[in-house]
């Protein structure tokens, strides 16, 4: 019987060696699978089966940029270059969100689009290459982006591819982004590389103006090539000029940039003016630019508008509300609602010799006044209650000369356009009027969305990587963790059976 129990005792045992040496291996066995499966994968679908889990999908290009690609010819070649080394590691940089979303281009291009990080001082070669007529001075233009097509080149810096909250950066100094606009601007890039448009606009500057870096980059992404032409004693419109922009002045134009301006309009000139009403320019008239555009049917008025309705005005500020656009311009947006801020009345001028058929453009409501504002903020001789208008547009009746005159800087000034982005009904109808002054209305630009940026300074004050980290710690540390203590239990419960 004892001999029995025995031999009973050491195929228990011998059973339970078995089992535990089973159980290890088991364990060993399941741990490299993972790993080798995990290998495989990578090496076979390379980041064809990688998802997006960063804030807004920012690593991600969107539906209309993958239209916009699928609808190229199967042979286009886009080469992007970064003229510098590819940096190991973007978070808390400049380029945090725009070196991953460049890999989703060529992952979604099907060779069409390739990204190349090429550093000139390693590789000096590469500046003559891309640009050999120094047309685009890329030796000044390192750590940036070249996008070329067929010979042509559009520069992209990283700052261009952010929006900025203006008002911070004059508080602290300090770049915060409020808006990420990579997709955007690569896309159209490309868009207006492979579109074979191109017109030239100059925007006239040293009139103590509000700035037009952001309407540079929407005109820009249109394929209008922008320049700056800067007041000056002798001062000229380019026979090249396509368009002309005086955007935000708080000071007058001079005697000889009139008559300069005047020979424009004479031989077909485009313009586009917008101006405000705000503390600077409080008693600023603009005698002469307003005879110049006296002469296409249009006055700026010294007054400010007053919105008495309170529902056009917004947060009830009489001097900040909605306007609707006029008969002729509805289809500018989708919607006829925008939005107007300190905005001079625009009426029709006073000229007899006018060239042009002014119509307005954009209006307040009927219960609406006009009103002059002293220097400290006083209201003075307020007008009758009436419609009034905040935009106006003439064309000429003898000559192919347009104009569109804005009393407000909420379609044009940096301040707007960076707190709400490129995407705003106010920017829609901008794009509206450039197409129209630049017989582009056949060019589109693509409305690629901004993506959300919630308070990410340029300082790296925060790393916006926190759900991909999140998922990093979930998928290669916790589910693991999790498999071996299952194990580990089961063996326990098992070694002594």
């Amino acid at each position: 019987m004892s001999n029995k129990k025995q031999v009973a005792n050491v195929q228990t045992d011998n059973r339970s060696d078995k089992m535990r040496k089973y159980s290890a291996l088991s364990i060993v066995l399941a741990v490299a699978i993972v790993f080798v499966a995990c290998f495989l994968f990578d090496k076979i679908f390379n980041k064809s089966l990688t998802y997006d889990f960063s804030d807004a999908a920012q690593n991600s290009i969107s539906q209309g940029s993958i239209d916009y690609i699928n609808s190229l010819p199967a042979d286009t070649q886009i080469r992007i270059v970064g003229l510098f080394s590819r940096p190991e590691k973007v978070d808390g940089t400049s380029y945090q969100y725009i070196v991953p979303l460049l890999d989703d281009y060529v992952k979604k291009s099907d060779g069409k689009i390739t990204v190349e990080y090429i550093d000139p001082v390693a590789n000096p070669t590469i500046i003559n290459q891309l640009d050999p007529t120094n047309s685009y001075d890329l030796s000044q233009n390192l750590y940036s982006f070249v996008v070329e097509y067929h010979g042509k080149l559009k520069v992209i810096a990283p700052i261009d591819c952010y929006s900025y909250d203006e008002e911070a950066y004059w508080s602290t100094g300090k770049y915060y982004i409020s808006g990420n606009n990579t997709e955007y601007t690569f896309t159209n890039a490309m868009n207006s590389l492979t579109g074979g448009f191109s017109k030239k606009v100059y925007i006239v500057t040293g009139l103590k103006e509000d700035g037009s870096e952001y309407i540079s980059k929407i005109m820009d992404s249109m394929s209008l090539e922008v320049q700056e032409l800067k007041s000056s004693e002798s001062f000229t419109v380019p026979e090249d000029c396509d368009l002309l922009i005086i955007n935000g002045p708080s000071s007058d134009i001079s005697e000889k940039m009139y008559v300069a301006m005047t020979e424009y309009i004479n031989r077909g000139g485009k313009m586009l003016v917008a101006v405000d009403y705000n503390s600077i320019n409080v008693n600023e008239k603009f005698d002469r630019l307003n005879l110049l555009v006296n002469q296409m049917g249009i006055n700026i008025d010294p007054m400010i508008v007053v919105e008495n309705d309170p529902g056009m005005q917004l947060n009830g500020d009489p001097f900040d509300s909605t306007v609707k656009a006029a008969e002729g311009f509805s289809g500018f947006a989708n919607l006829d609602l925008f939005h107007s801020t300190f905005a001079r009345s625009v009426r029709t001028g006073d000229s007899p010799d006018a060239v042009g058929t002014a119509v307005p453009v954009l209006q307040t409501s009927s219960n609406a006044t006009v009103a002059g504002v002293d220097e400290y903020g006083n209201i003075t001789n307020n007008s009758n209650y009436g419609v009034y208008n905040v935009a106006m547009y003439s064309a000429s009746d003898v000559s192919a000369s347009e104009i569109f005159v804005f009393g407000t800087l909420n379609f044009t000034s940096d301040n707007y356009i960076s707190s709400y982005g490129y995407n705003d009904t106010n920017m829609d109808f901008l794009r509206s009027c450039l197409r129209e002054l630049t017989d582009s209305q056949n060019f589109n630009s693509l409305n690629i969305a901004t993506k959300n940026v919630n308070s990410y300074s340029l300082d790296a004050d925060r790393v916006t990587t926190s759900n991909s980290t999140l998922m990093l710690i979930i998928f290669m540390i916790i589910i693991p963790f999790l498999l071996v203590s299952v194990a580990v239990i089961i063996y326990s419960k098992r070694k002594n059976l």
